[in-house]
Order: C-alpha cells, then sequence, then structure tokens
C-alpha cells in the first residue's frame, strides 16, 4: 500500500510517569457495563518495549480502564515481541490475546484498530487484520479512570509516541477503518465519541475534537513532538470506490434521508416547484468522473460525462411524486412540525435508581454533545431527580471560559450513585444487628451524616439562585403541611402562601438536595431556617410523598411563569416535556398475605407504593394530554421508563451486584429506545 507522510504534533511518553487521565467515566457509555460494540483506533510508535505486565498479562499498556484500587474491564498494550496485547473484561474469562506477528516495530509508525462485537474481535495492524472471539459478549462493569499511555494497574506504562486515537460507539466496517488509516477521520462522524488527535503542542490538556466532554489532563510530564505519520493513501480501484460509495450512500440512509436528498438527489433536483409539473434544470455538482458514473448507476440516474453533452438538460418531474417518496422513506425527518417553544426535563425520584435516568442523561449529552443545562429551560426533580436536577445546572466556579460552564456532566452523577451509594445508604453494625423494628419504631434507617458529607462535597454551600438554569425541586413541610418548593428564580419566592412555598434566596444547594432526598423512614427530616426570617423554621421531607413524578407540577410551572412574564399562557403545544422514571416496580402484594398485615408490614410498602403510584397516575395522564389528535403528528412528551423485579425494587440497594444491573438496565433502554432518543435530541438541539 502507498503511504502519504503527514506532518503533525504528536505525543510522547516517557515510560516513566506521563499519561493522560480522562478521569472516572465510560466515554459516553462505550466502556460502560453492558456495552457489547465499540471500535478504538489510531497510530502508535513504540520506543521501548519491555517484559513488565499488568496481573492479567498486558504488557506496555498504551490505553486502559484499569487500576490497582478500583474495578477494571479493559487494558491495550504491546508485548515485548511487538503484537497488540488486549485484556478485555467480558464477565467470563479474564485473560489476554495476543494478535500480530510482530508488526509494531520500536522506532517506526503503526496504524491499528480494535473492534469489538458482541464477543468478536477484529483487529488491524498496518495492512494486517486478525479475528478471535471471546467467551462473554459485553463489558463489565469498570470504576477506574480512562488513561491514555499507561495503566494505574501494576503501573505499567508505555514508552513512545502517540496520535489520532479515536474511540467508536459501534462496530465499524473494514471500508471505515480504511478510512482512519488514510487519516480522513474529521471528527463530526455519527457514533464517533471521542477523537484525541494529540497534536495541541502546548499545555497540559487533550482535548476531543469529536465534543466538548473527555478532555484529558497530563499526568507527569508528557511531551510533544514533530512526527511524519505515514498514512495510507485513498482508495483508488474501481472496485473500492465502489465499494466506498456504497458504503458512503449507506451511512447516508441508515442517518437521515435529508441528507440523501442533498448529496446525491440534489445532483439531478435541487429545486422543486409547488406546481404540479415543472420543468426542472438539473445542476451536476462538480465530483469525481469515476465516482458519478458508480453513484449514477447506484441511484439510477444520468452520469456526470452524460449531462454534460448539452449545457442544460431538462427534465419533466412530478414534484408532488418526489415529496410522497421522500415522506415515503422518512416521515421523521421530513415532519414539518413546528418547534417547541419551551422545553421541560423532569427527573422521578428513586434513591440509587437514580443511576437509570442519569445514565439516559448522560446518552443525551453524548448525542447533543452539549450540557444538559443548555438543553432545557426548566429542569425539575423530586429526591434522587432532585440532586440531579441541581448538580447538572450547578455553575463552575472561577472558570476562565466566557460562556457559563456547568461543574459535572451527568456522567459525573452517574458516578455520584456508582461510587458513593454505599455511604449514602450506610448502615452502622449495631443498626443492622437490631433489624427492622428499630428502623419502624425508634429512628430512621439511615444516619444523614454519609449523605451530607457526600452532597456537602459535590454541591457545597453554592447558592441556589446561582444556578445555570431554572430548576424546580420538591420536598414537603411536615410541621405546616404543605408543599416546599426549590427555585433559583428570586423573583418567584413566596412563603406567605398556606397552600406552599417558593424558597430561594439564601438557600444554598446543599440543603435543596439535604431536604428533596429526606425520604420518611430512611433519613431524618432536613430543617431550614426561613430566608426571610429567622424565627421560622421549615421540616422538610422527601417531596415524593406528593410529587415523586414532578412532570405535571413542571408545567403548570413554567406556564405560570409565561403568564407573568409575557401576559399570555404556554399552550400544550408550545412544549417539549421529557420525563426520566428510574424504574417501575412490578412485584404484587396478594390479597391473602396482606389482609392481616399491620404498621411493621405495611411501613417500607405502603411508602413503595404511594411513590410509584403517584408517578404512574401521572405519566398516565400526561400522555393521553399529550397524544395528538393527528395520528401522523410527534408528541412534545417523551417518557422514559422501565419495569423492575422485585429484586431491584429497592431505594436502598447499593449492592455492586445491583448497581450492575441497573446499569445494565438503563443500557437496555437506551437501545430499545434509540430511535426515540434521536429524535429527542434533533428537537432539544432545533
Amino acid at each position: 500500500m502507498i503511504n502519504l507522510a503527514n506532518t503533525q504534533t504528536v505525543l510522547k511518553f516517557d515510560g516513566i510517569d506521563d499519561y493522560i487521565d480522562f478521569g472516572k467515566n465510560d466515554i459516553g457509555g462505550v466502556f460502560a457495563q453492558g456495552s457489547s460494540c465499540f471500535t478504538v483506533s489510531g497510530w502508535i510508535n513504540p520506543h521501548k518495549l519491555t517484559e513488565k505486565s499488568t496481573s492479567y498479562g498486558t504488557r506496555n499498556v498504551f490505553f486502559a480502564r484499569s487500576s490497582d484500587r478500583y474495578s477494571d474491564n479493559f487494558e491495550f498494550g504491546i508485548s515485548e515481541t511487538g503484537s497488540l496485547d488486549i485484556f478485555i473484561d467480558e464477565t467470563i474469562s479474564k485473560g489476554i490475546r495476543t494478535f500480530g506477528n510482530g508488526e509494531l516495530t520500536i522506532g517506526q509508525w503503526h496504524f491499528f484498530a480494535i473492534v469489538f462485537n458482541s464477543g468478536q474481535i477484529t483487529v488491524y495492524l498496518d495492512d494486517h487484520e486478525y479475528n478471535d472471539s471471546l467467551r462473554g459478549s459485553s463489558l463489565n462493569k469498570a470504576t477506574s479512570s480512562v488513561t491514555l499511555g499507561a495503566t494505574l494497574h501494576k503501573q505499567v506504562y508505555f514508552t513512545g509516541q502517540l496520535a489520532n486515537i479515536s474511540v467508536w460507539n459501534y462496530p465499524c466496517t473494514q471500508v471505515q477503518i480504511k478510512t482512519h488509516h488514510c487519516g480522513l477521520i474529521v471528527g463530526d462522524e455519527p457514533g464517533l465519541v471521542a477523537y484525541w488527535k494529540l497534536d495541541e503542542g502546548q499545555g497540559t490538556t487533550v482535548k476531543n475534537k469529536a465534543g466538548k466532554s473527555y478532555q484529558g489532563n497530563f499526568r507527569g510530564n508528557p511531551s510533544w513532538d514533530l512526527a511524519q505519520i505515514p498514512f495510507a493513501a485513498p482508495l483508488s480501484s474501481q472496485d473500492d470506490i465502489q465499494e466506498d460509495v456504497q458504503f458512503e450512500i449507506g451511512i447516508i440512509a441508515e442517518t437521515s434521508i435529508s441528507t440523501l436528498t442533498t448529496d446525491l438527489l440534489a445532483a439531478t433536483v435541487p429545486l422543486v416547484s409547488n406546481n404540479e409539473d415543472q420543468t426542472i434544470e438539473i445542476q451536476y455538482p462538480e465530483i469525481n468522473s469515476e465516482k458519478s458514473e458508480i453513484i449514477a448507476n447506484l441511484i439510477n440516474l444520468p452520469s456526470h460525462e452524460e449531462a454534460s453533452k448539452t449545457d442544460q438538460t431538462e427534465v419533466l418531474v412530478n414534484s408532488q411524486q418526489l415529496q410522497t417518496f421522500i415522506q415515503a422513506e422518512s416521515p421523521e425527518t421530513m415532519n414539518t412540525k413546528s418547534r417547541p417553544r419551551y422545553k421541560i426535563l423532569s427527573i422521578d425520584g428513586g434513591g440509587i435508581r437514580g443511576i437509570i435516568p442519569a445514565l439516559l442523561l448522560a446518552e443525551i449529552e453524548r448525542r447533543t454533545q452539549e450540557p444538559i443545562f443548555s438543553l432545557f429551560d426548566l429542569i425539575a426533580g423530586t429526591s434522587s431527580g432532585g440532586i440531579l436536577a441541581l448538580g447538572l445546572t450547578k455553575p463552575r466556579l472561577n472558570s476562565s471560559e466566557e460562556l457559563p460552564l456547568a461543574e459535572y456532566t451527568a456522567e459525573d452523577l452517574v458516578q455520584l450513585f456508582l461510587e458513593y451509594g454505599v455511604e449514602i445508604f450506610y448502615e452502622p453494625l449495631f443498626e443492622r444487628l437490631l433489624g427492622p423494628l428499630e428502623d419502624i419504631f425508634l429512628q430512621p434507617k439511615y444516619p444523614s451524616t454519609s449523605k451530607e458529607e457526600i452532597l456537602r462535597q459535590y454541591l457545597g454551600k453554592t447558592p441556589l439562585v446561582n444556578n445555570l438554569k431554572e430548576v424546580f425541586v420538591t420536598s414537603y413541610d411536615i410541621e405546616q403541611r404543605i408543599p416546599v418548593f426549590f427555585t433559583n428564580q428570586l423573583e418567584k419566592q413566596q412563603i406567605e402562601s398556606k397552600n406552599s412555598h417558593n424558597l430561594c434566596g439564601n438557600v444554598s444547594l446543599l440543603d435543596a438536595a439535604l431536604a428533596t432526598s429526606a425520604t420518611p423512614t430512611y433519613f431524618a427530616p432536613h430543617r431550614i431556617v426561613s430566608p426571610e426570617n429567622s424565627a421560622i423554621a421549615y421540616t422538610l421531607i422527601d417531596g415524593g410523598v406528593f410529587a415523586n413524578n414532578p412532570a405535571h407540577l413542571a408545567i403548570l410551572e413554567a406556564q405560570i411563569s409565561s403568564k407573568r412574564k409575557a401576559q399570555t399562557v404556554l399552550n400544550q403545544e408550545d412544549i417539549l416535556v421529557v420525563s426520566l422514571g428510574t424504574g417501575s416496580p412490578t412485584s404484587a402484594y396478594p390479597y391473602k398475605e396482606v389482609k392481616n398485615w399491620g404498621l411493621l408490614q405495611w411501613g417500607r410498602p405502603l411508602l413503595n407504593i404511594v411513590f410509584d403510584g403517584g408517578s404512574g397516575v401521572v405519566s398516565g395522564e400526561l400522555e393521553q394530554l399529550f397524544e395528538p389528535s393527528d395520528k401522523e403528528a410527534k408528541s412534545f412528551y417523551y417518557r422514559f421508563q422501565t419495569l423492575l423485579d422485585a429484586e431491584l425494587e429497592a431505594i436502598d440497594n447499593t449492592k455492586l451486584q445491583n448497581t450492575r444491573q441497573l446499569q445494565a438496565i438503563a443500557h437496555k433502554l437506551i437501545s430499545e429506545k434509540s430511535q426515540q432518543i434521536d429524535e429527542l435530541c434533533e428537537l432539544l438541539l432545533g
């Protein structure tokens, strides 16, 4: 294969203490538990190869999510003989596979690509391809940081240079891998989650060319070098071009018919009149004549040369038929429905089950490449949903950026549940020995100290009024017997009504989070002194006792706000509602079992019934309310919810097996609702 040298800045690692740290995240779900498909490709130039290995046997590790302290799920390295070492924890077997015949020689640049597809592995090393299979089909859980240039597992470092590392959320085809090898990655391709070119040339941060997330920070002292990377020459043979064109058309068709009509149909029909029959002038784009022949054959159009025989070629086109064809191909992309004026995000309560909506939000951030706060006008939440609402809108302090930035991504808050859930729901040994009698009759199941310490670490004393977007977080005052809502809109503060109060001034994010998550029988109520009168205090519990699904209240809040500001109420068709559940319990309480229950037996089940029943009622009513009268029209109401088996229903089950199952359920929900999520992301970005 002919190579074309490309001079660019690359990153050099000394093999002693240099690496890039991307933090404890799964890079948009690619390296999350349950992930079954991904591709990693890039360029590597090893300067030294040693026999030192991790406990799995991986040597000279250059990309990993593993460490001595936390759980692992992959390591990629090079053997001392120049072959590729791959360790993937797919829950069944834990050992490395080595690919190649010593292609990765010292002092030379080499292209590599690793494709994982439900247990099948395809490896590309320069011009060679290798295949193997694993016993498992998806990744195990990992809480270690993602690192480039080393692994924190047994401190195995890479010596050499790296460039153009890309991470994709699906298994790339052989044709796509060829484009990687040719250096043709742009950064905006569908499915490209991260693209670290490592060509910054200065500073101590590496940027993701595919989006704003997943930037990396230097550890040790990696250095910048100027190097020539031998990209493969672009394909030129007739067969390769046709394969490439067919692939491109396939991708276009899968992505949207609008792209197809722009890139291909526009070549022959750039303009369609509203008249029934209209003569239309063909204006062909300037394209390679060889490719134009192939495209013409594929879509039954005249080739570029045939069309150029006369200065102008006229074709009779029935515009109505063309429009019907396009709409039949993709009703979603051709939907001409008006865009919503106001966008609401509502997040249910559910304790540790908050992992589910957090992962959904991380997926939305990954697909839109935008922070959640920038996509919505109002974010409402109850209990764990309230904590998510507050965390996603907390401003980053002392930021040098001109535009406001959120302190946390949704992925960061997933880690809050995964890493600190055990501490939040920590029950001392003495109390565990006393059992449920002590919980029900003497005191809450958990002390609030651990929860407060962790939420203080995440939210601190940041004033609620400073949040980046309007929030609406629920709680209930058990002394005054009224709902209390937390808002960051100072003009909405209202503490005199006998029906409900809105708190804002002098309230911190920490206070709001502790109040909305003070679930009865699990945690003690949280007490807040009135911002206006120190003689008045609120004794607050979880807002789930009246609004575990706060979507309906968020809609009313938006309509009240619009009436105050513009003297007009937002109509239903003006509002987009995204409502995220934390899983709906399915366990039943048969009559024969419960008919003789007393206080002891009813304690926790009754609370769960109240929470789940309230969420279900709101969800069902809103689904009917937002159902369009025109059956072909799209609804502006998106409810993402899943069913939970009995063993997953508990809001305080933080065992590793349970949190792994919750993550797997969330990823399954994302997979099943992928088209809806795409539609939603389009509306959010519109």
